[in-house]
């Protein structure tokens, strides 16, 4: 067993799916092939959102939710909330609804692509959260083996000519199903950040901002609805 992990680690196999499973937030979430590894810039942007919102209690959407892992994270931290967690991947949907039983967290999960469906197929939303595909696809060369040749690039890549592809359907998704005052949290490519900040028109919405992360690159958005 030992030398079986040894060997595919060797290889550029993740050691979380070696081993079954990752932490997120303290809370222990399975992960495996075709399931996007959570990384340390989303802990950071959930952390965010459970500082500024405490004791929130409305309706929360995470938008490509992968392991489920912020819609965990967010029902566990706000237990009177609605959490929806939203994914057009069976498989990652599969593993989300283990990682749902597993920390016995409140999330509904639900099938939603957000390039080809209406946005009315998700709930009117008082919080809307997405870590969506943001890596080009030429930043392919600079990442190593074991991102490359073992997670799935659906829920990573997009093209280098339409890198904003997924930021312009969630602002749209916002626009429908934001509720007045709720806000929206977006992780993104520090190349292309403040352009997706700017997607977001200012009479419709305040307190527009892109934050950094730990490592200082511009990593998050922040938008506000108005009435």
């Amino acid at each position: 067993m030992v030398l079986s992990a040894a060997g595919r680690a060797a290889e550029g196999e993740p050691l979380q799916y070696i081993f079954g499973y990752t932490m997120f937030l303290g809370h222990r979430l399975e992960v495996g092939p075709g399931v996007l590894i959570p990384r340390p810039e989303t802990e950071e942007l959930t952390s965010l959102i459970i500082s500024e919102k405490k004791g929130f209690k409305g309706v929360a959407t995470d938008i490509c939710t992968g392991s489920g892992c912020i819609a965990i994270a967010l029902s566990l931290a706000f237990p009177e909330a609605t959490v929806y967690g939203a994914d057009n991947s069976q498989k990652a949907l599969r593993t989300a609804d283990r990682n749902v039983i597993l920390n016995r967290a409140g999330v509904r999960l639900i099938p939603f692509d957000i390039l080809s469906q209406p946005a009315g197929a998700i709930e009117q939303s008082n919080l809307i959260v997405s870590n969506p595909p943001y890596v080009t696809e030429s930043e392919k060369r600079m990442m190593h083996v074991n991102v490359t040749d073992h997670e799935p690039h659906e829920a990573l890549f997009v093209p280098d000519d339409d890198p904003l592809l997924f930021y312009r359907h969630l602002v749209k998704t916002a626009d429908e199903r934001l509720a007045t005052d709720g806000s929206i949290y977006l992780e993104a490519n520090e190349a292309f950040a403040e352009e997706a900040a700017r997607l977001f028109n200012p009479s419709r919405y305040r307190e527009i901002k892109v934050m950094t992360d730990f490592r200082g690159k511009q990593r998050f958005i922040k938008a506000v609805k108005n009435g």
